[in-house]
């Protein structure tokens, strides 16, 4: 703050630098917000108004500087990349727009009539954290992937049958990443498979600074074969990534190029879901 004088700019006299800087290192002491939770909320419990963190306040900025810091995320513009820089601390725009989708997870009325219908679910984070994890009766094991295709399918081949899934839709929301959290908490056994992709070892990467999980299919073995049931080679993309889980995919990755998604696989997917509902 010293070197690039924001504080300066912000509060423009020293009256109002000093009450400024407070209300950032209160706001910053508190976070990151675990579980996360809608901005508003946090400001109206932690500074002195619901309204004190919206875009554009001197005290706003301040404090997205200062969650840069704390989180290392990245350089960036935009709304949107300000609203993922808020969420690296688990402040959100709110608790609705956050969601998870889901397949046979159970424990709730709501839950239980779309698992008994074959209708996937979608959870906000407000529903996430406002219920204790002890009402999400899973099984022992809970299927992660990364495309929306997966889960659907799964629910109109195996229906009610199907193990619980969560599908992360891409890079994961603070509502999945809470899910996630609860299960493992409960001690589910979790099962990750993603696109084998850059983008998918980052997501699996993210997932597992959360929470254990398990390879589903996403090994380099597993990797090498699907290669050669890609019909149009996709090359692959983006600087390459550590998997801890396997080194050895990385290197697959790397010397084979190809980008394979997990539509690619889904059969063999959808084969180990019918074999564990049996």
């Amino acid at each position: 703050m010293r070197r690039d004088g924001l504080v300066r700019r912000l509060a423009r006299t020293p009256e109002a630098a000093g009450p400024l800087v407070e209300a950032a290192v209160r706001a910053l002491r508190a976070l990151p917000a675990s579980p996360p939770t809608s901005r508003a909320t946090f400001a109206a419990r932690n500074l002195s108004g619901a309204h004190t963190l919206d875009e554009g306040t001197p005290l706003a900025t301040l404090v997205l500087s200062g969650i840069r810091s704390l989180t290392g995320f990245p350089d960036g513009s935009g709304a949107q990349w300000r609203r993922e820089a808020w969420a690296s601390a688990g402040l959100l725009k709110d608790d609705l727009s956050s969601t998870v989708l889901t397949l046979n997870l159970r424990g709730t009325a709501s839950l239980d009539w779309a698992a008994d219908v074959e209708e996937p679910t979608v959870l906000t984070l407000r529903s996430l954290t406002r219920r204790a994890p002890d009402t999400l009766l899973t099984a022992e094991t809970v299927h992660l992937c990364e495309n929306p295709v997966v889960l659907s399918a799964a629910a109109d081949a195996l229906g009610p049958a199907c193990p619980p899934k969560v599908c992360l839709q891409g890079q994961p929301s603070a509502a999945a990443l809470t899910l996630v959290r609860d299960l493992s908490m409960r001690g589910a056994r979790l099962l990750y498979h993603g696109d084998f992709d850059w983008g998918g070892v980052r997501i699996a990467a993210a997932v597992g600074r959360v929470v254990p999980w398990r390879p589903w299919r996403f090994r380099a073995a597993d990797y090498r074969a699907a290669v050669t049931a890609v019909a149009e080679a996709s090359n692959l993309t983006g600087p390459p990534v550590a998997t801890p889980w396997d080194p050895d995919l990385a290197v697959a990755l790397t010397e084979c190029g190809v980008r394979v998604e997990e539509e690619v696989v889904l059969d063999n997917l959808l084969m180990d879901l019918g074999l564990e509902s049996r």
